[in-house]
């Protein structure tokens, strides 16, 4: 039961990751019924993009957590003490979740990086 009841938040993470990437980029999102509001969202700037991205990405430790404690409870009530296993397939899936969010937040840091740096040589050339 704690497990089901845990895995909601973690899906809800999850799921709201995957709106906010597909509608990233791309303004035909925008006239979206469903996803335009997410992606008025994540389109305003590139450093609000990288923001969503990370703080996503660094919800999904504490979501995997409580997956791990709903997985301990579940065996606990059942009489059934918790294994090692339990702890490594939660791992398992978190690494491999990562691996899609990491590389997605990696890039969006490198947009804002390069906005960022466009911006200042645009000022410099102002000041000149």
């Amino acid at each position: 039961m704690w497990l089901e009841i845990f895995l909601i938040p973690f899906l809800i993470v999850i799921i709201l990751f995957i709106i906010f990437w597909i509608v990233h980029e791309g303004t035909k999102w925008q006239k979206h019924k469903y996803l335009g509001g997410f992606a008025k969202i994540i389109q305003t700037s590139p450093r609000k993009g990288f923001l969503i991205f990370l703080v996503l990405t660094i919800m999904m430790f504490p979501m995997a957590a409580l997956v791990m404690t709903g997985l301990w409870w579940d065996k606990i009530d059942a009489g059934i003490t918790p294994e090692k296993v339990d702890v490594v397939n939660v791992m398992l899936l978190m690494f491999l979740v990562l691996s899609f969010t990491i590389s997605i937040l990696w890039g969006s840091f490198r947009t804002w990086r390069h906005a960022a740096r466009a911006e200042a040589e645009e000022a410099i050339r102002m000041t000149e």
